[in-house]
């Protein structure tokens, strides 16, 4: 274990201890304190940040670039005050951030005994729409995640998103449980906008461009028949937010490769449009588009 990494946990603690003890309005401006120190850490990552949005809104101005940038760093900082605040808040806390509308729609799919198949992305406050499901939905959740590089950390954070009964699970070895969920007739989790492995997943377009994309959430549900239904936490002006669930339509298509590549495009889609919306709310930081497809690169 490196010394940044014992550093950057007791950081994390602190933050924890000065977040608890917030408002809802002054946890949101603790968070974009947060989002401007994290925008200045790495000129690297903000590089890259801006290139993705010159490339994928070529229409908007320089200004409107950075402007979205800092929204999004700012994003970033106030979805970890609050995740930080999480020991501290109650049930009714929880339910008061985050409204989830449609969630007749879980338990008119659920009926099927096939499980259900949420997706979502890196979008407005994905940390606490992912604990309110858990706790609204009645309905286990096993989300899918990317461990953070920090073991310390990861395991902190974790036990802050696990508190509510929702079960984390390693993206690296989550094929078996997101399997035996289903079969439970449970609900698995994922976000689905990170790169993923150009040589085993699918390319489709995103703001225009091919994006290596997880081919695991179209495949299994055009296998086993699970529903999809898809949610992002949209952040409103009294800091709390709005979800709103939708049915991701499939029934047209077969389990076929074709079909797996239209599926994974259909939600694709749905990431995008939901980002248009508010395009500060997104996480642009990912190199999204650092695969190109095999045949470019011939």
């Amino acid at each position: 274990m490196r010394l940044i990494d014992y550093i950057s946990h007791y950081f994390l603690m602190l933050l924890s201890a000065i977040s608890s003890r917030l408002s809802m309005k002054s946890r949101n401006k603790l968070g974009r304190m947060l989002g401007g120190i994290l925008q200045r850490l790495s000129k690297e990552r903000r590089n890259v940040t801006l290139r993705n949005l010159s490339e994928s809104l070529p229409n908007l101005s320089p200004a409107e670039h950075n402007k979205i940038c800092r929204n999004s760093y700012d994003n970033l900082g106030i979805t970890l005050a609050e995740l930080l605040a999480f020991p501290s808040m109650s049930e009714a806390d929880f339910k008061n951030y985050v409204k989830i509308t449609n969630t007749e729609l879980v338990e008119e799919k659920i009926k099927s005994g096939k499980g259900i198949i949420l997706l979502s992305g890196h979008f407005g406050n994905w940390e606490l729409m992912a604990y309110v499901a858990g706790l609204v939905l009645n309905l286990p959740i096993t989300i899918i995640v990317k461990p953070q590089s920090n073991k310390l950390s990861d395991k902190y954070l974790n036990k802050f998103r696990t508190q509510g009964g929702n079960k984390i699970v390693p993206m690296s070895n989550a094929a078996r449980t997101i399997l035996q969920a289903l079969k439970k007739n449970e609900a698995i989790a994922l976000l689905v906008d990170q790169s993923a492995d150009w040589q085993k997943d699918v390319f489709v377009d995103f703001f225009g461009r091919p994006a290596a994309t997880y081919e695991a959430p179209a495949a299994i549900a055009l296998k086993y028949g699970s529903p999809i239904i898809t949610g992002f936490a949209h952040r409103l002006p009294d800091c709390t937010y709005l979800v709103e669930l939708k049915e991701l339509d499939y029934s047209d298509l077969d389990d076929s490769h074709e079909s797996i590549i239209e599926l994974t495009r259909r939600h694709v889609k749905v990431l995008e449009d939901n980002i248009m919306m508010n395009p500060g709310l997104w996480s642009w930081q990912h190199k999204r588009w650092k695969h190109e497809p095999p045949e470019l690169k011939q």
